[in-house]
């Protein structure tokens, strides 16, 4: 959407009274941030930061606290049925019935706890990311509206488009608030003060890392990895305690290798996950610096058009043309820094967060 902030403002008339305004709507900016700042929250508004936003997520979610109770009860008959098998020495093991009660039966409970652990994880990373996209999109939204009502008040004069635009924006803001605030199970209308998300110090390590580090962590693969480790199991003790050349021993060949292929599938499409976020955090960082610079560029030459309409060498409308697109400038960062927040953001979901 492009913003209206000064297109209204066409007639002589009305550039000259903002102009001779006791408030210096067109002075040069002493601090571009105040330019950029969303107005001061009342006092009654509670402060909210990305990971308390996460927390309200995660704790209030009925099917993220069922899934979290279930790798819990996982966990425990885990180390209930290890307890069981301990007391069966390794050297006491002589026929396959008597591994598959030891052996199988530790797998298969590790197996289960890992798999309930994952299926949790899984859900509250997708909740992560989810509030993520929420909170930037609500940051952005906020900030492009306190932009425009700042910069095309109605008070100086008939600005119906540029109010019009405000209207807009306002209630962009409103619905990215109602989805944020339905994400945390609260009131669609709470107002919050967020805190900003700085990721310029963000360094991306090679996509390697990336990709290894999600091998080790992502629940999805953590999943894939245990079913394989169960039948590797089954193999082991079956190859030890009869032979692989028995049905036994061959169906446990076919699962393994079954569940194999399913965790290297699984691999692969999470690599190209992580490239493919990768290149857009590359991409969006790149946007990133060049609105920025783009943003200080205009700035400046705003500046110096006003200092040549003080001195009678530029016209009130070039300046009120440099003022646009300074504006339109931060206008734009705010667009690109919350596309960059959202690529980080996705980057880490495909790593496991």
């Amino acid at each position: 959407m492009k913003f209206h902030l000064l297109k209204p403002l066409t007639s002589t008339t009305l550039i000259a009274a903002l102009l001779t305004s006791a408030t210096p709507v067109l002075a040069a900016p002493a601090d571009t941030d105040a330019a950029e700042t969303a107005a001061a929250a009342p006092s009654e508004i509670s402060n909210l930061t990305l990971e308390q936003a996460i927390d309200k997520a995660i704790s209030s979610s009925m099917d993220l606290n069922l899934l979290k109770l279930d790798s819990e009860s996982a966990y425990y008959t885990t180390l209930q049925a290890l307890m069981g098998t301990r007391n069966t020495k390794v050297e006491s093991v002589r026929t396959l019935s008597s591994a598959k009660s030891k052996f199988e039966t530790e797998a298969d409970a590790i197996r289960d706890y890992k798999v309930a652990e994952s299926n949790w994880r899984i859900k509250e990373n997708d909740a992560r990311l989810n509030v993520h996209k929420a909170y930037y999109e609500v940051l952005a939204a906020k900030e492009k509206a306190d932009l425009q009502k700042k910069y095309a008040d109605a008070k100086y004069g008939d600005n119906s488009d540029a109010q019009k635009t405000l209207r807009e924006l306002e209630e962009t803001y409103r619905e990215a608030l109602a989805k944020l605030n339905q994400l945390m199970n609260e009131k669609s209308d709470q107002a919050w003060n967020l805190a900003a998300v700085d990721y310029s110090t963000f360094q991306l390590l090679p996509i390697e890392e990336y990709k290894k580090i999600a091998h080790q962590k992502r629940p999805d693969l953590v999943k894939a990895s245990a079913e394989v480790a169960f039948y590797q199991a089954k193999v082991n003790y079956i190859r030890e305690y009869a032979a692989l050349s028995t049905y036994p021993g061959r169906i446990a060949q076919i699962e393994l290798k079954k569940y194999e292929l399913l965790l290297q599938s699984a691999q692969r499409k999470a690599d190209a996950e992580i490239t493919a976020n990768y290149e857009k955090v590359v991409q969006a960082k790149q946007a990133l610096e060049e609105s920025i610079a783009s943003q200080k560029a205009a700035e400046e030459r705003y500046r110096q058009t006003y200092m040549d309409y003080l001195n009678k060498t530029a016209s009130a409308s070039e300046l009120a043309n440099r003022k646009e697109k300074w504006l339109d400038s931060i206008a734009e960062r705010i667009d690109t820094t919350h596309q960059y927040n959202v690529a980080v953001a996705t980057l880490q979901h495909s790593i496991g967060f």
